[in-house]
């Protein structure tokens, strides 16, 4: 199998012209007829990811977040996002970035995830060019069934998510039913969700102390799982989509697609000493 197809195949699962107008998902470095040898998945694309691609044999990765988000005016030995790029390049390492047209593909997997029922798009954005027959946007509303605190929640969320903290804001003992789960930078939407939806918590990443502060002011707790926490469990869905796809075509033998181990959350908790 060659790169480019593989490329054919993510284009056609997560299509760019989902992607929101700020974004650029798709291809960021490609070597397009070389035969592929693995898939690196991972949410971001930097040092230790491709290290661990060298180390796995894997020429492609998949990154959630695009390398390029702007564009690029200059090379300079030395800096970093430059010798990652020239690391790339010279070893001949393809990547690909699926970012928020995945989004709105996996727009119900983090709620899926947490045990929402009876799930609902949360925020709708506006569909593509001549695809009005589909509604399309970021996470979802939903409930528990059976309702559960909001300590209670915050366990599972921690659970689920792998998490071994997370920041919350709300009485730990009220009742939780109804739900808005929305992964990565949904913080900044809080007012809209408020405005647009009722619910008992909301469940994202990201989030603004005034946005804390105007969905306490409606009685509505926040939980922040954090930008890594939210979106790194849809890596998982990612990677076996990609393998599915390598395992049912006759071109790709025996390559392999795998989450990369290497990442974690950047954010570290210090607690000081009691004074």
């Amino acid at each position: 199998m060659k790169i480019d197809e593989m490329r054919s195949f993510l284009d056609g699962r997560f299509p760019p012209a989902l992607q929101e107008k700020y974004d650029n998902a798709g291809g960021q470095v490609l070597f397009p007829d070389d035969d592929l040898t693995g898939v690196l998945v991972s949410l971001d694309c930097d040092r230790a990811v491709i290290e661990e691609a060298r180390t796995l044999g894997c020429n492609l990765i998949v990154s959630h977040h695009p390398f390029f988000f702007r564009p690029l005016r200059s090379l300079s030995g030395g800096e970093p996002r430059s010798e990652m790029l020239f690391d790339l390049v010279c070893g001949r390492t393809s990547l690909y970035a699926a970012h928020t047209n995945l989004d709105k593909i996996y727009y119900d997997r983090l709620g899926e995830v947490i045990g929402l029922s009876g799930m609902g798009l949360l925020l709708k954005s506006d569909p593509p060019r001549g695809d009005g027959a589909r509604e399309y946007g970021f996470g979802v509303v939903g409930e528990f069934d059976p309702p559960l605190s909001l300590g209670g929640l915050l366990e599972r969320v921690c659970e689920r998510l792998s998490l071994k903290h997370l920041v919350y804001a709300g009485d730990a003992s009220v009742t939780v039913r109804r739900c808005a789960v929305s992964g990565g930078a949904g913080g900044g939407a809080i007012e809209r969700i408020l405005h647009e939806h009722d619910v008992d918590c909301v469940i994202t990443g990201d989030v603004g102390y005034h946005d804390v502060k105007a969905s306490l002011d409606r009685s509505v707790p926040v939980i922040d799982a954090g930008h890594f926490g939210t979106e790194r469990i849809l890596l998982d869905f990612l990677c076996a989509d990609i393998q599915d796809y390598l395992t049912k075509s006759s071109s790709a033998g025996h390559i392999r697609a795998c989450v990369s181990r290497m990442e974690a959350d950047p954010f570290r908790v210090y607690l000081p000493e009691k004074r």
